[in-house]
Parts: structure tokens; sequence; C-alpha cells
């Protein structure tokens, strides 16, 4: 599929008045994969920075002895699961308390 879309914009591109240099299209080109790098090195580059950020809490839990205060860790963006008090009780139904399950499941 790729290589028939690149035949629609490809021959509007390398134009026939351009040959046999094509200089406009390969400057095209030139200036898409440019594009395209810095846009993966940016990518990488936050991609660093994000695992350093992790790094770094998982090291202040690690020496605290205790977990980081949830407050700081969503300010720094690191997402915490709350703890087992906070979660929902599992709904019993019936005589017999058993749990619902949803019928998407079954």
């Amino acid at each position: 599929m790729g290589a028939n879309i690149a035949g629609i914009y490809g021959a509007q591109i390398f134009r026939q008045d351009d040959r046999p240099r094509y200089r406009r299209g390969f400057s095209i080109n030139i200036g898409v994969l440019t594009f395209a790098l810095c846009l993966a090195i940016t990518r990488y580059l936050d991609d660093l920075r994000l695992r350093r950020r992790r790094r770094n809490v998982r090291l202040a839990q690690d020496e605290s002895g205790s977990e980081v205060d949830q407050v700081a860790q969503t300010e720094k963006g690191v997402v915490v699961a709350p703890s087992s008090e906070d979660q929902p009780q599992t709904v019993l139904l019936g005589p017999d308390h058993k749990p619902a399950v949803s019928n998407w499941l079954k």
C-alpha cells in the first residue's frame, strides 16, 4: 500500500522537467527524512528523561524505606495505584452471598 501511495505523490515530486538530477524531488525527500529524524531523536530523549525520573522515584522509595508521598508523586507525573483500603468492596448478592459476576465474563 505504501508503494501505491508513494506513486501518487512521487509523480508530483519527481517531475520530468527536473531530470536527470531531480533536485526538487531529492530535496523534498531529504527534508522529510530530516523531519522524521528530528522527531525520532526528540522521542528518544523524552523516553530517556521519563526513565530517569521513574528510576529516581524508585530510588527515593528504596532509600526512605517507605512509599514517597502520593501527592509528591502526582506532582512529578507518576501515577500511583490506590492502596487496598481504597479499592471498592465486592458486591455480594442473594442469600448465599456469592460475588456478582458480569454476564460479559461468563
